[in-house]
């Protein structure tokens, strides 16, 4: 693994925001991993900072480094992640009270490579399924720790969303008994000796069509669909599915993408439409794109909004030192349209691997979401082989509180190394709609 430090010396004016500050006003590092021939991933480490330590949790001890992989496959963490949903600073940069730099040292890649600062330098060198991320993953990590040994001891916990859920399986013990790139596995072997602790899959593209399937029923129960809207979406959701039987992946994508189209509904928050300039655009532009760049459209582009694309690709771009011949979040369409053949490929056996591990394994959901609601998520997780199944989904949920006295932030069941959260108020992006719960959530996990 060739691994590459670029300058962490920023030189020049810089940026003036209304309200905002600057980087400075972090403690931060970065680089870049040549993981592959022509295949360049990006890091950015935000380090633990006690003045953003939440005043209603107790200190963590050890301190713990979380990843955080984003969704898409194509959006970029160290852009949506870190600026719009839990690092230290806002898209003003100002600075964000519920930030996890609170609870530990926050990891942010852009993954899989082609995503955000990652790029290739030959379109050969996308990736073209999970196991190719998760190889790239454990490179990527690698090069981090070989910058960062002292961080090595700490804890560490890989914290997804959407898309990066199912990468977050990957990461951690391959989507296939015989991958040889799992992060575990590289552990029993000795080759990768961090200290993992466990993952949570947030709002996680684990079964496509279990979402898929519950979309018409879900919207219907909750007023947003009529009985024509019901047989329309409940039809494409059966054409996809004949797809996925049929074993033809990228028509399955490309179905998927077409089954997306209830009018005037945003698929992050059935209440609160968090993308509406992105939305509305597709929306216009959707007669004259063909899947999966209507899926794109919808998807990896609405997590890159406007803003904070004039900000990555501006002050951001300077003050790190990205090569000038890299556009953040430049290539995500490929990225997506690379892994248009595996995207709706389930993952339920990898999340069974994962508990025989015996690491936690915390599966967390915002009850507003729609892209991957909440009855979808039930319905894969009565599909595990886990011997106490049975038991877990026959015991009541408990409510769960940020404060004590506090209107209940959410829900949660817990057994053995197994948990599942409902988390209230809250669409696909958790950590932006209910920071506070999450923050408590993260700190119990």
């Amino acid at each position: 693994i060739k691994h590459t430090i670029i300058s962490h010396t920023y030189s020049g004016s810089l940026c003036v925001f209304t309200n905002g500050g600057s980087l400075d006003d972090v403690k931060s590092d970065w680089g870049y991993v040549d993981v592959r021939q022509d295949a360049h991933m990006f890091w950015w480490l935000f380090f633990h900072d006690t003045s953003y330590q939440p005043s209603f949790l107790p200190t963590l001890d050890p301190v713990p480094v979380i990843l955080w992989l984003q969704g898409g496959p194509g959006a970029s963490g160290t852009g949506y992640g870190n600026f719009e949903e839990l690092g230290p600073l806002d898209l003003d940069l100002n600075r964000r009270e519920t930030s996890w730099t609170g609870l530990g040292h926050v990891l942010f890649v852009d993954n899989p490579v082609g995503s955000g600062f990652s790029y290739v330098s030959n379109s050969n060198a996308y990736t073209t399924d999970i196991d190719q991320i998760a190889a790239d993953m454990v490179s990527v990590l690698k090069g981090f720790y070989a910058t960062h040994p002292e961080l090595l001891p700490n804890p560490f916990y890989i914290m997804c969303e959407s898309y990066g859920g199912k990468i977050g399986c990957s990461n951690c013990t391959g989507t296939q008994l015989t991958s040889k790139y799992s992060h575990f596995q590289e552990m029993e072997a000795g080759t990768f000796n961090i200290n993992l602790q466990g993952t949570g899959l947030g709002d996680g593209w684990i079964s496509a069509m279990d979402s898929v399937n519950s979309w018409g029923p879900y919207l219907y129960q909750t007023g947003l669909l009529d009985d024509a809207g019901l047989s329309a979406v409940n039809k494409a959701a059966a054409a996809t599915q004949a797809s996925v039987d049929a074993g033809d992946w990228v028509k399955a994508t490309n179905r998927w993408s077409l089954t997306e189209k209830p009018s005037n509904v945003d698929f992050y928050n059935i209440l609160a439409p968090h993308h509406a300039t992105s939305a509305l655009r597709s929306h216009r532009n959707i007669s004259a794109l063909v899947a999966p760049d209507l899926a794109y459209a919808i998807h990896v582009d609405a997590y890159q909004a406007d803003p904070l694309d004039t900000l990555m690709n501006g002050y951001v771009k300077n003050y790190l030192g990205i090569p000038a011949s890299v556009t953040w979040g430049g290539q995500s369409n490929d990225v997506f349209n690379a892994q248009s053949g595996d995207f709706m490929k389930p993952v339920i056996l990898t999340v069974d691997q994962l508990i025989d591990t015996g690491m936690k394994v915390v599966v967390y959901n915002g009850q507003l979401d729609l892209i991957v609601d909440t009855p979808g998520q039930e319905m894969w997780m009565k599909k595990l082989s886990w011997g106490r199944l049975g038991e877990f989904m026959a015991q009541d949920f408990t409510p769960m509180y940020a404060y004590q006295g506090q209107d209940t932030g959410g829900f949660s069941k817990k057994m053995d190394n197994f948990e599942f959260w409902w988390v209230l108020k809250a669409g696909h992006m958790v950590p932006a709609d209910a920071g506070e719960f999450t923050l408590y959530m993260l700190h119990d996990i």
